[in-house]
């Protein structure tokens, strides 16, 4: 504690503080201050006034040899500094109460239970209130720990101010309070550091996952959802939530192949069912199924896109479109394609671009509009047929749409591994497509099985080639394969006697190679006009060959340096196959057959028109020349008899000279006899 210095005719105040009123923490500390300690530092003081001209005389008891008291006071003093006096206790015992050093007036009276603030106090009077208006508050505690028995409310805590005085205060931010419940749409309550409980409740109208799927907060709440997304495109899993799909009802990429077409893409995924299309497919099946929406509210008109390839509906493929407001216990049909064939979606279709869907709008009933119900989409494919179908697929429906989404967390869950969820401009989860071509999914690759890449819309493609369209040669046997089937390149199990070129299906895995110009082989029916022949039509066509200097539209010049190798036969010992030609010949229009036994990677000859020739169709052909004259060729070939080989046929016509000519073409091939097999059963 500051020292206080006395000078003439004033006591000065502690050093470091301004005269007057001493502050809260002076006032604490000197009420503190043992009482005999006080009166010593006091007497201390007088002996000093003592010394200073004018300053009052403190008389002694000349009876008892001692000094008494001060009862004398300075200008200004209300009581003798350091003064003791009597005062009563709330319990009837005595109490004492001093008066300060600056004689304004005496300090609280002191009892056993602690300090009682009865006023101040002059001689024997007492006042409500400091005689000279300088005096604050009495001192309740020293830290905030003496104030732990003040009452506070919530996010407030005692606490002792610089006065002395216990106050409540904001509690600490962060500080728990109100409700601890804790899930997906609130947090625990907790204080703000401004005496504040917050509720810390989510963003108004985040998902929530609840019994029906689509859920929104409210008020900290899980709870139904009361915004919804304008329609529905079935971009993620999150637009199906809550829906009844039976059957092959399900989101789709693409409407699978049939027996006549691959498989196609639609651009962007889709509802719907693959019909009597059964994976691997093509397949057969019959199909009774239905997808039923979550309840919705039920507006003017359904409306949505539709797309199908089947037998359109009454008697074959049906579809329906009903409504429940019991759940399900009565149906409102709309639309049956039995009754009322003229719905779009109940045409009969084999064939619909990929890209083109049809508008239906189907009218509610007025009494069951603005109720919630259940809208079902039917489909009935009757029988197993056809060849052709394909299915039945939906979009951008206006009914059962998803609970509208406001920040991209909402759909972080619903990506994919070729897309990243986010909350689209429509209200609807979409996604972020990866590049296309992105590793994804399987890495398997075969001549059947591309592997996995992503489209760039945000899905993962599997890269399979058709079943029973595509041709392949890495079959488990080697020699002799088979088509695709599942992801898998079969070993043939018939084949034909020899390549008569009537199934285009036999040249399917043969590769056509330009090495200068063009590259014309292919199947003809005949040879084509040139500037001195006319077209020679083909009795056993059709055949394969290629045209030579033929430029479309006949007559016209090209130069073609060109190739093609067959597809993966057993050599035999004899090489056999009808040729006919009109060219130059060994002259210019060269011809050369190669065999290979190690996949290409090397070539034996076994004719070379520009070198030892000796075959007939190295010799100059002038023409005309009709279409039943054809060489019979025959080459040893019995140095590989029994291996796995490939031929190799090249043509060069090295100028495009002239204008009789009309190309080199083959016929009855003995070797490379294709597969045979039938690629869908009965």
């Amino acid at each position: 504690m500051p020292g206080r210095v006395f000078v003439c005719g004033a006591i000065s105040p502690p050093i470091g503080l301004s005269p007057g009123e001493p502050t809260g923490y002076a006032r604490r500390v000197m009420h503190r201050i043992d009482g005999l300690a006080r009166i010593a530092s006091l007497l201390v003081g007088v002996a000093a006034l003592l010394g200073c001209p004018g300053s009052p005389i403190v008389p002694s008891d000349t009876e008892s040899g001692t000094t008494d008291e001060p009862t004398s006071t300075g200008p200004g003093e209300v009581c003798t500094p350091g003064q003791d006096q009597p005062c009563a206790c709330p319990d009837g015992t005595d109490g004492t109460m001093t008066c300060r050093l600056d004689g304004s007036g005496f300090d609280a009276c002191e009892c056993e239970g602690g300090t009682i603030d009865e006023g101040t106090t002059t001689s024997d009077t007492t006042t409500s209130e400091d005689t000279t208006g300088t005096t604050g508050p009495d001192v309740e505690c020293m830290t905030d720990e003496d104030c732990a028995g003040l009452s506070v409310q919530e996010c407030e805590v005692p606490e002792c101010d610089e006065r002395g005085v216990c106050v409540p205060a904001p509690a600490p931010f962060d500080t728990p309070c109100g409700d601890p419940t804790e899930n997906a749409c609130t947090a625990p309550d907790s204080c703000n550091n401004s005496g504040t409980c917050l509720d810390n409740h989510v963003e108004e109208g985040l998902a929530c996952e609840c019994p029906t799927g689509s859920c929104t907060c409210s008020a900290g709440v899980c709870g139904e959802c009361n915004v919804r997304a304008a329609t529905n495109n079935f971009t993620t899993i999150r637009s199906i939530e809550g829906w009844e799909l039976t059957g092959s009802w399900g989101l789709h990429r693409q409407a699978p192949q049939s027996e006549l077409q691959p498989a196609m893409e639609f651009p962007g995924q889709v509802l719907g069912s693959n019909g009597n299309r059964v994976a691997p497919f093509p397949g057969n099946e019959v199909e009774t199924s239905y997808a039923r929406t979550a309840p919705t509210e039920l507006p003017a008109e359904i409306i949505f896109l539709s797309w199908h390839v089947d037998q359109g509906g009454g008697a074959a493929d049906n579809k329906t479109v009903r409504v429940s407001v019991d759940g399900g216990a009565t149906w409102d049909t709309l639309a049956d394609c039995a009754v009322d064939p003229g719905v779009p979606f109940c045409s009969f279709s084999m064939d619909q671009d990929i890209g083109a869907f049809y508008l239906v709008q189907l009218p509610v009933p007025p009494a069951l509009q603005g109720q919630m119900g259940i809208v079902e989409f039917g489909y009935d494919t009757v029988d197993a047929c056809c060849e052709f179908e394909r299915g039945w697929y939906i979009d951008s429906l206006n009914v059962a749409t998803e609970c509208l989404c406001v920040a991209d967390s909402d759909c972080a869950a619903y990506g994919t591994a070729c897309g990243t969820g986010v909350c689209a401009i429509s209200g609807e989860c979409g996604l972020t497509g990866m590049p296309e071509g992105t590793a994804c999914g399987d890495p398997f690759e075969n001549d059947c099985n591309g592997a996995d890449g992503c489209d760039g819309v945000g899905y993962c493609r599997d890269n399979l080639q058709a079943t029973g369209l595509s041709y392949c040669g890495d079959c488990p046997g080697g020699l002799g394969c088979s088509f695709c089937e599942d992801g898998q390149c079969l070993d043939c199990l018939a084949y034909t006697d020899f390549s008569d070129f009537s199934d285009p299906l036999g040249v399917a895995g043969w590769n056509v190679i330009s090495l200068v110009g063009t590259a014309d082989w292919g199947l003809y029916d005949g040879a084509g006009q040139s500037s001195s022949n006319a077209a020679v039509a083909f009795p056993n066509a059709p055949v394969y060959g290629t045209d030579g200097n033929l430029q479309m539209p006949y007559p016209g010049d090209e130069t073609e340096d060109s190739q093609v190798i067959t597809s993966v036969g057993l050599v035999g010992p004899t090489l056999t196959f009808l040729s006919w030609n009109v060219d130059e010949g060994a002259f210019v229009d060269g011809k050369r057959i190669e065999l290979s036994v190690d996949g290409g990677a090397t070539w034996n000859m076994l004719v070379d028109c520009q070198g030892a020739g000796g075959q007939p169709f190295c010799n100059f052909v002038p023409g005309p020349r009709a279409g039943t004259d054809w060489d019979m060729i025959s080459i040893d070939t019995s140095t590989w008899q029994g291996m796995a080989g490939q031929l190799r046929f090249t043509y060069e016509t090295l100028d495009s000279c002239c204008g009789f000519e009309q190309g080199w073409y083959i016929d009855d091939l003995s070797f490379a006899a294709f597969c045979a097999d039938e690629p869908f059963g009965p």
